[in-house]
Parts: structure tokens; C-alpha cells; sequence
């Protein structure tokens, strides 16, 4: 689950609630950027040098024990108190947390919570808390040699399937639905298969007839906001597809990331915490393999024997590379920038390369032409060769298909001319204008005739030796009757004449075909820098994005904001414990009602300890103390006839007995006052409820 995501199925305002709770405001971020500050490097690692000692110490254990897996609250509290944290302390900073937005919490059916880490917001706090000790080896990218070729990034690898799937005229069906021959044509566009998400075979919908990786591709598509439900088939959305073509190309590889991230490796405890490592490194730059075995070994061992299966599938996408340094040691790096860079930051598309024009109808086409433009030559031309420079070629089957979808000659030269930057060859365009006098002017319909445009067109393909003996009797000038047996035959030879029959049957298109969708009559609103980003996926897309992706769903449990710290305790996280008079995170023990008892029942402790200050025994004294620390209640005590509030750390024995070492509470929030007394500098005391404990399932 992405902070984004989750901040969808909470109220309005639980950002600006997250946003005003410590540590955010000493790290700088604001209620309205709440969402995207929460998984910036830059925010967080402020955010964690305001954090109390104890309060990162918990999230620690968190990050290392759990990930981003959820997990129940005794299982946090007895991790805790097995390496050294007291239950209590543990249960206290986790509220903590909780009330900053860096934990969740779902409560399930029968009433019992799940918390949970955001997989986006692992990567950053991790990076914050548990940073990795290695460095990248010194002379850049050429420090190593890489032993993959180039692979085109996963953001292109998708948008040629989107690409492949609306050039066939057919909205894409509800998944599960695609027919075989364009499940296999947009498959096809990636470059990967099953095979290099065999790891997670687990997590995809099993009985669709769709392999992994187009599975992949529609999720990742439905999450971005490209595609949505209408009419029980899945739509285009236009201006989200415009907006994310229009995209900073880094921006677009880093969202993919982190939805691939979270919907493969973060809810698997074999890759999440490498993944999660792995995000904090520098791109392009070579990292020691061993380096990271050792980090991984030293703070998550469960992951070091399976981290570099997590390489292999990021290199499948396009997105790192292993290699061999000049020792022979194994390396690693990022092809693209992992983490977000002040260059890159407000989304606008970087200069754009220019195609070039080769012989025979063939364009040169870089990977980083404006991606509106190659949405639209991905409809006017076919792939003949992948890699770093694209091969494409017209033809007049790929004119065609240009047309059918609405398009013009003279848009194909408008194309042409903007996205090299110069007019296409004279060739080129002859070619085009041939194209548009016979391309596409025959076509099939249901009653068996072959209908031509004009009688010229019909002169012409019964001159023509191979494609005559398809036809039947000339009916008029412009009508064939032929053999239903012969159409697909009678298409080839049509092709291979050169006047290509337009594709489908009229009547089948009225009902089912839609027009390829157009990114370049975008209005100036759709173009605007605050525009370029992709729309939020609706409810409906969203959840049809999490079926196509199977394992941990947390979407089926109602979220909990229910956090057992008042509002000023929280914003302070300064470890600090209000006394009754002062805050409502303590709750004195006068006027107690049921549900005061309850959750004194619930800590296992004599009633008479929270009831009011009284005269206590020195060895009670002792297990008072000792048992305030356990669950992180604050103690009052009365020393020379004024009453203290305290929240003791911990107990330390003395020459003469013990002494208690502690904050005081009754000082401004922006202050702590370290205390240290001897077991024997005071007689009265009683122990202040922690609110929290109310409400511990």
C-alpha cells in the first residue's frame, strides 16, 4: 500500500492532521503537500532528526522485524521487550507513530488492529534510520562493465502496450477478457515474460486468461489513472493519458517503481527490505554486491539470500543492470534516478530528441522524443527493431490503420515534420500521398461484397492476376461478391499488391471499435505544468488494480484513526507525559468511571496505584517504578510538599538501594529536564493511566 493510496480511504483531513503531528513541523512540511513530503528523502530526513530516541528506536524495530508487512500490536510489544524496550514504552511511541502518519492501522472485522508501514514510506525511513554504510566505487558509470544490454525502461514498455491494444481499435475489455491474438500483440511490447515474475507467481490472479505480465501491465495502467471502467468495459481516460505522456521521464520510471515495489516485493518478506534499500542508492552510479550482502545480513538476514533475485527483476524492467568490476567483484546500479531530484521535481518533459528519417519509409526514433509524439507514431508506423534507437517503418497497411483511426495525410506530415524537426524526405511523402489515394479505399462487408471506394480503385484489383481469381461477379462499378471461405486469403494478396483492405466488417465496428486515443488536439488547460500529471484513479479502478495483484489486501479492512495520544502530546513527541491538570494524555485517577476501570483492569496492576497519591512501602515504591516503565505510564510523587510528574526510563541500582531516571513533566513541551532520584528521596506516589491503554485490543 502507497501513502497516496491510503490517504484515498481516510477522511479529508487526515493529512493535515499527520502533517501537524511531530516530527513533521520541525522538518518543514505543510498540511496540502502532506502526501508527497511524507515519501521525500529530503522531508523525512529531517522529520527522523526530530525524532525522540525512543520513538525512532521503535520505529527501527518496526522497519527491521516487519517491513512493510502488517503486524498486530503483541507481536510489536513483545519484539520490543525481546530487544530491550519495555512493552509499555514500545506500545506508547508506536501511538506515536500512528498519529504521525508513519504507521497505519486497519481494524479488522472481529475488532482486532493491523498496523502497517507504507512500502513508499520504507524506503525513506529506512534510508533515514538504517542508511547504508557502502559507497559507490570511484570513476562513475565506467567503473564496471554491465552484463545485460539495454532494456528498454518499463514506463516505454507500457506505454507500447497501450499503444498495441488501442491500435487494434478495441477498448480494452474488463481483464481477463482481451482475446488471445491482442493479449499475445501487447505482450509482446514488453520485455519481459512470465518467466522473470515467476517469484511472485503467488500474487497474480489465477484463472485469467492474461499471462503475468500483461496482468502487470493492466494493474500498473488502472493505478495511473490511463484506464478506467464505462459500460462494463475498460475506457481510455484521454487527459490523463496526455498528462502522464507529457510527463518528466524520470518522474514516470520512479511512480512505476514504486508501484512495482509495493505490489511485488513489499508485501514479500523475501525482497522487501532490499528493495526498500536498494531505492536509497545513487543512480547510475556502481555499487559492491558484497557491500549490500553485508548491510542485509547485518540488520535483515532473512533477506540477504534472496536480494539479488529483486536485481534480476528490476533489470528485466528496464530499470538496473548487474556487472563486473575491474577486481571481478560483482556490481550493481540504477539505469534510472530511483529518487526524486530538484531537476526533475516539477514533472515537465525535457528537451525532445528528434527522429530520423532512413531509407525505405523507416524512421530513426530516440527514446527520449516527446512521448506524445511516439504515442502517435506508434499508430502511424510499425517496430521493426527495438533498442536505445527504435526502428520504425511506414507502410500502407500501418497508413491504414492511421487513417481508420481519424487521421489525415497531411496530420501524418505534421507529425513527421514536428518530431524530426524538419520536413520528411520527398520520398517519404510521395509515399504518404500514395497512400492516401489507395490505401484503405476497399473494404469487406458482412453481406460478402467487396465494396471499393471509386471505380478507379475497382479497375485496378481486377487487372491485378492474384487477387482476381478471389473475386466473384463485378456487380456495378465499385462491388465484388466473394467467397466468405476467401477473405483472409484475399486480404493478403490485397496487401501484398499494395492496396490494403481497411481491417474488421463495418457493422462490427459500429458496435465495438473506438478511436485510437489522440494526445496532440490536447486543449492548453491539459498542457499546463500543473496539469502534467496523471488523474487519480477512481474507486472502481483502483480496486481493480489491487484484484489483479493478489496476497496482502489491506483494502478489506476499515482504516483506524482512533490514536490514544491528545493532540498537543502528539504534535510535541518530545517523550513528554502530561499530568491530569495539564494534558489528556494521562488521566489522573480521581473520578475514575467503568472504562477507567477497564483499562486499569487491563494493564494487571493494583487499582489502588492509579486511585490518588498515597504513602507506599519502599519496596512498593520500587515495583511501582518498575512497572511504570513497563508500560509507560508516568508516576506523580511528592517531594518537601510538592507533587512531580515524571516519566521514568529506567532503574538503577546504588551503593545505598536504587535511583529513578527519568524526564520531568512539568516543563514547557520545547523542553526535556532530565531527573535522577534515589528510591528514598520520597514516600507518596501513584501511577498516571496512560490514555493509549484504553483502547489496546
Amino acid at each position: 500500500m502507497l501513502i497516496r493510496e491510503w490517504l484515498r480511504r481516510l477522511p479529508p483531513d487526515a493529512a493535515g492532521r499527520f502533517a501537524a503531528a511531530s516530527p513533521w513541523p520541525a522538518a518543514g512540511a505543510d498540511r496540502d503537500g502532506w502526501a508527497a513530503q511524507a515519501a521525500d528523502p529530503g522531508t523525512v530526513s529531517r522529520a527522523a532528526a526530530a525524532l525522540s530516541m525512543e520513538t525512532a528506536a521503535a520505529l527501527r524495530l518496526i522497519m527491521t522485524r516487519y517491513g512493510s508487512l502488517p503486524f498486530e500490536p503483541e507481536q510489536f510489544e513483545a519484539a520490543a521487550s525481546a530487544a530491550g524496550l519495555p512493552a509499555g514504552i514500545a506500545a506508547r511511541e508506536l501511538e506515536r507513530l500512528r498519529a504521525a502518519g508513519i504507521v497505519f492501522t486497519v481494524r479488522k472485522i472481529w475488532g482486532d488492529r493491523l498496523h502497517f508501514i507504507a512500502s513508499d514510506a520504507l524506503a525513506v525511513w529506512m534510508a533515514a534510520l538504517l542508511p547504508a554504510e557502502f559507497r559507490p566505487l570511484p570513476g562513475g558509470r565506467r567503473s564496471a562493465r554491465p552484463l545485460q544490454d539495454y532494456t528498454e525502461p518499463f514506463g516505454m514498455q507500457l506505454m507500447q502496450l497501450l499503444a498495441e491494444l488501442g491500435k487494434r481499435g478495441l477498448v480494452p475489455p474488463k481483464p481477463g477478457g482481451i482475446p488471445g491474438r491482442t493479449a499475445a500483440a501487447a505482450a509482446a511490447r514488453l520485455s519481459f515474460g512470465p518467466e522473470a515474475l515467476r517469484p511472485f507467481e503467488a500474487r497474480f490472479a489465477s484463472g485469467g486468461k492474461e499471462e503475468p505480465p500483461l496482468q502487470l501491465g493492466l494493474a500498473a495502467a488502472l493505478h495511473l489513472g490511463l484506464l478506467d471502467e464505462s459500460d462494463g468495459r475498460l475506457a481510455w481516460r484521454r487527459e490523463a493519458l496526455t498528462a502522464w505522456l507529457a510527463m518528466d521521464a524520470g518522474r514516470r520510471e520512479r511512480e512505476l517503481l514504486a508501484f512495482v515495489t509495493d505490489r511485488l516485493a513489499a508485501c514479500d518478506e523475501r525482497f522487501m527490505h532490499a528493495a526498500a534499500l536498494l531505492r536509497s542508492l545513487e543512480g547510475g552510479a556502481w555499487y559492491p554486491a558484497g557491500e549490500i550482502d553485508a548491510w542485509l545480513k547485518r540488520h535483515v538476514p532473512a533477506g540477504a539470500a534472496h536480494w539479488r533475485v529483486w536485481v534480476e527483476v528490476l533489470a528485466a524492467f528496464g530499470w538496473m543492470q548487474t556487472g563486473i568490476a575491474a577486481d571481478g567483484d560483482t556490481v550493481i546500479r540504477w539505469v534510472i534516478d530511483p529518487q526524486e531530484s530538484p531537476e526533475t521535481a516539477g514533472g515537465m518533459t525535457a528537451a525532445s530528441a528528434p527522429i530520423r528519417f532512413m531509407p525505405g519509409a523507416e524512421l530513426a526514433v530516440p527514446p527520449d522524443l516527446d512521448w506524445r509524439l511516439r504515442w502517435e507514431l506508434e499508430l502511424l508506423a510499425d517496430r521493426v527493431q527495438p533498442g536505445p534507437m527504435t526502428g520504425m517503418r511506414l507502410s500502407a497497411a500501418s497508413y491504414v490503420r492511421w487513417v481508420e483511426n481519424g487521421r489525415t495525410a497531411e496530420e501524418a506530415l505534421q507529425l513527421l515534420e514536428e518530431a524530426a524537426g524538419s520536413p520528411p524526405p520527398d520520398e517519404l511523402e510521395r509515399s504518404i500521398r500514395d497512400w492516401e489515394a489507395s490505401a484503405g479505399r476497399i473494404g469487406f462487408q458482412e453481406a460478402l461484397l467487396l465494396v471499393c471506394d471509386d471505380k478507379r480503385i475497382a479497375d485496378r484489383i481486377a487487372a491485378e492476376p492474384s487477387v482476381a481469381e478471389r473475386l466473384g461477379e463485378r456487380i456495378g462499378d465499385r462491388h465484388f461478391l466473394v467467397d466468405r471461405r476467401h477473405i483472409a486469403e484475399l486480404r493478403r494478396r490485397l496487401a501484398k499488391v499494395g492496396v490494403p483492405a481497411r481491417s474488421g466488417l463495418p457493422e462490427a465496428d459500429e458496435q465495438v471499435r473506438r478511436t485510437y486515443p489522440s494526445v496532440r488536439d490536447a486543449s492548453e488547460a491539459d498542457r499546463a505544468p500543473d496539469s502534467l500529471k496523471p488523474e487519480q484513479p477512481g474507486g472502481s479502478g483502483m480496486e481493480k488494480a489491487v484484484r489483479l495483484l493478489t496476497g496482502v489486501q489491506l483494502t478489506r479492512y476499515a482504516p483506524d484513526l482512533d490514536i490514544r495520544l491528545s493532540a498537543a502530546g502528539a504534535a510535541s513527541g518530545a517523550g513528554r507525559t502530561q499530568s491530569a491538570s495539564g494534558s489528556a494524555r494521562m488521566h489522573a485517577a480521581a473520578g475514575a468511571d467503568s472504562g477507567r476501570m477497564n483499562a486499569i483492569r487491563a494493564t494487571g496492576l493494583p487499582a489502588h496505584w492509579f486511585s490518588a497519591v498515597r504513602r507506599v512501602h519502599p519496596s512498593t515504591r520500587r515495583e511501582m517504578v518498575k512497572r511504570a516503565i513497563e508500560i509507560g505510564a508516568a508516576v506523580r510523587i511528592v517531594r518537601e510538599g510538592a507533587e512531580m510528574d515524571i516519566l521514568p526510563e529506567r532503574l538503577e541500582e546504588t551503593d545505598g538501594g536504587w535511583r529513578m531516571l527519568g524526564r520531568a513533566l512539568d516543563c514547557p513541551p520545547d523542553q526535556s529536564v532530565r531527573v535522577a532520584l534515589d528510591g528514598d528521596s520520597w514516600s507518596d506516589m501513584q501511577l498516571l493511566l496512560p490514555e493509549w491503554i484504553g483502547g489496546r485490543k
